[in-house]
């Protein structure tokens, strides 16, 4: 099994992880604020006529339920964030660097920007940023690449 791949998988959604991280948190407050207002004009606990259950109870169950699965990905995505952060100390800054470039922000002319920053050749480049990708694939998975 090549652990490469699924480091690159990490490192490529290691920003949208962190937006996600972020609107899943503005989600939960919305949800908790909205776990304590009252939508109902009628707040005793006796069944409403006709519908079979009180609206506000299965509202309530509802959220509680969202809540508890937006809880649970965030802790994915908190525990892929510290796993990427914990694997990024075993690489010096250069390495960092380069596995940023290359798969955090990527995009058009990556190899251009990383040769004339660090006045390398390409195939420098590559080499390094293979380099780079196996330290950070052994220090993630405890496998070699």
């Amino acid at each position: 099994m090549d652990f490469r791949i699924f480091s690159t998988q990490l490192l490529e959604n290691k920003r949208r992880m962190e937006v996600a991280l972020l609107n899943i948190t503005d989600e939960l407050a919305m949800l908790e604020e909205a776990k304590t207002s009252v939508a109902t004009g009628c707040c005793n606990s006796a069944p409403t006529t006709g519908g079979g259950g009180n609206r506000y109870e299965e509202r309530l169950v509802k959220l509680i339920d969202l809540c508890d699965e937006l809880r649970a990905r965030k802790k994915n995505i908190e525990l892929n964030l510290a796993c990427i952060k914990r694997a990024f100390t075993a690489l010096n800054d250069y390495e960092q660097d380069l596995l940023n470039s290359f798969y955090v922000y990527g995009g058009k002319g990556v190899a251009e920007r990383v040769m004339s920053r660090y006045h390398k050749e390409r195939s420098t480049v590559y080499r390094d940023k293979d380099k780079a990708l196996a330290i950070f694939t052994q220090a993630l998975y405890g496998v070699s690449a």
